[in-house]
């Protein structure tokens, strides 16, 4: 089996916008694709994504016929979404508080150490808060992607 990789909702997000390092989350994607990595997430990133291509759609940035297709398109990529329990949800709610982040992103991030995995972000606020603290926290710019080239 692959090693898995927790992504968040930003890297869905550029694997179908163009933004910064999206270059680095599409080496990403393709070797989940390929099966070097396993895309892990949690199951409520698939609505952090979707909310995120809706406020693309409204700044006039993407049509909405694309939103739909990048949704479509993300379903197929079969990211193994993990569903969210009370008892996961407790725990990074502690981690969240102690930490001073958002639930969202301590349940990234223990989902990364529930499976001993890296956890790529292009989030510079909790990079620069945790960065230092979580060894597996990485920007996705240290994602390799020469291969691409």
């Amino acid at each position: 089996m692959p090693k898995r990789v927790v992504v968040d909702a930003n890297i869905l997000v550029k694997w179908f916008i163009p933004e910064d390092y999206s270059e680095h989350a599409a080496a990403l994607m393709n070797d989940h694709l390929h099966g070097v990595v396993t895309a892990v997430a949690p199951s409520y990133a698939i609505l952090e994504f979707a909310n995120t291509l809706r406020k693309y759609v409204a700044r006039k940035l993407l049509s909405r016929s694309d939103a739909i297709d990048a949704l479509k398109l993300l379903e197929k990529i079969e990211v193994e979404f993990i569903s969210i329990t009370f008892d996961f949800l407790r725990e990074a709610l502690k981690y969240a508080i102690k930490k001073s982040v958002t639930v969202y992103d301590a349940y990234y991030i223990l989902l990364a150490k529930k499976y001993g995995a890296e956890m790529f972000t292009a989030d510079e606020k909790l990079l620069r808060k945790l960065a230092d603290k979580e060894r597996n926290l990485k920007h996705i710019k240290n994602y390799p992607c020469n291969h691409l080239k």
